[in-house]
């Protein structure tokens, strides 16, 4: 019987974090999450527009981005929390949006063809070409002109950013404000220096709004240091962040103070990442290496192999689909020379159905029940399709 022991694979752990992870069905549901969720970042992800326009309006405590190209406009609150979103049509400033709208409705729809949809709407006292559909979580107004629906507009209620509190506070990294003492400089608008909790954390660099945003240093007493781009307070932008605790450097993004798009991350043990992250987590498309006899490429999900990838050993490769880091699916392992395989499909790392094995030019094909082999034979290679 042709051996396959070194086809035997080996349970492969990766640490799983917790996460906020989830998924929007309708653009109603955008409302209340985070700036860094994997909805919005999608959504954003989606989008044409090259220059978005970022205005903040401290008094107002909105952060509003303008993508004209894509039709739409987004403010977020003091949280940075999705509050307001604005759908255009073409003929403004705004060329039209074409994700999927409230509803489902579309452009140039009546007055008519829209209450068929939602339902009578609400007359608005402001403005006599607007319609609204309110619930305990969203208003949207409708706005027509010539009997045409152009424009949308949602805004949350407060019952729907509370509800969505703790995934804005899961999705919340280190924010500075300005509580501390100031050191030197103008830590208004302009570039100084501020210490909190007598000397137990400094920050250096430029500010507006009296927030740390720009160019800056932060440096803590736990020996944490980075050094890059600020917003609102927050890590935010492409930065170098070291943790002398966690013994890890960081090179990439952040948003809100956490790990954010493309980033890579070293540990002292020699693991390394580099690749998509979310909210802190490795999420997306990456290569994970645990030193030089373990390394993955492909689908990462929640700190996971997740989906399509592959697995470089010493022995050879696995290439496939994963799920919670085991091989799940038709996958392939293979030597490096090339000169034996094995494919078949997988339970989670566990060999289920009929595998096909390839040693120096001869095939054969194995049954397997939950890892344990139930029947052998020889193939004919004439035979094979």
């Amino acid at each position: 019987m042709i051996s396959i022991q070194r086809f035997k694979i080996h349970t492969i752990f990766i640490l799983v974090m917790s996460s906020s992870i989830a998924f929007a069905q309708t653009p109603e549901d955008y409302l209340g999450l985070p700036y860094n969720s994997v909805e919005l970042s999608d959504l954003r992800n989606a989008f044409t527009t090259q220059n978005e326009i970022e205005s903040f309006l401290p008094y107002q405590k909105v952060y509003k981005i303008d993508y004209q190209d894509d039709g739409v406009y987004m403010e977020y609150n003091s949280d940075v929390a999705l509050y307001r979103i604005a759908f255009f049509d073409t003929g403004y400033t705004y060329k039209a949006y074409k994700q999927t709208l409230p509803f489902n409705v579309k452009w140039n729809m009546t007055l008519a063809e829209v209450e068929k949809i939602t339902g009578l709407l609400d007359f608005t006292r402001q403005n006599i070409f607007i319609r609204n559909f309110s619930t305990e979580d969203y208003s949207i107004d409708f706005y027509f002109t010539e009997g045409r629906l152009h424009h949308i507009k949602m805004t949350s209620t407060l019952k729907r950013l509370k509800n969505k509190a703790q995934l804005v506070a899961n999705a919340t990294g280190i924010r500075l404000l300005p509580d501390g003492t100031v050191q030197d400089g103008n830590t208004v608008d302009g570039t100084g220096s501020m210490i909190w909790g007598n000397g137990a954390a400094l920050y250096k660099g430029e500010w507006s709004y009296g927030l740390p945003h720009g160019k800056g240093q932060y440096i803590d007493s736990f020996g944490n240091r980075y050094d890059g781009e600020f917003k609102l307070g927050f890590f935010w932008g492409e930065a170098k962040f070291f943790s002398k605790i966690y013994q890890y450097s960081y090179n990439g993004e952040y948003v809100m103070g956490k790990k954010h798009n493309k980033g890579k991350i070293v540990y002292s043990n020699r693991t390394v990442y580099s690749g998509d992250w979310v909210q802190d987590v490795m999420h997306g498309e990456g290569k994970y290496a645990t030193g030089p006899n373990f390394v993955y490429k492909g689908s990462m999900v929640n700190n996971t192999l997740q989906g399509k990838g592959e697995i470089e050993t010493p022995d050879g490769f696995i290439r496939g689909y994963f799920a919670n880091g085991k091989p799940h699916g038709i996958c392939t392992q293979e030597t490096k020379d090339g000169s034996q395989s094995v494919k078949g499909n997988y339970t989670y790392g566990k060999k289920n159905g009929v595998f096909t094995i390839k040693t120096n030019g001869q095939t054969s094909k194995i049954t397997y029940e939950n890892d344990i082999e139930i029947a052998y034979g020889l193939v004919d290679p004439t035979n094979i399709r």
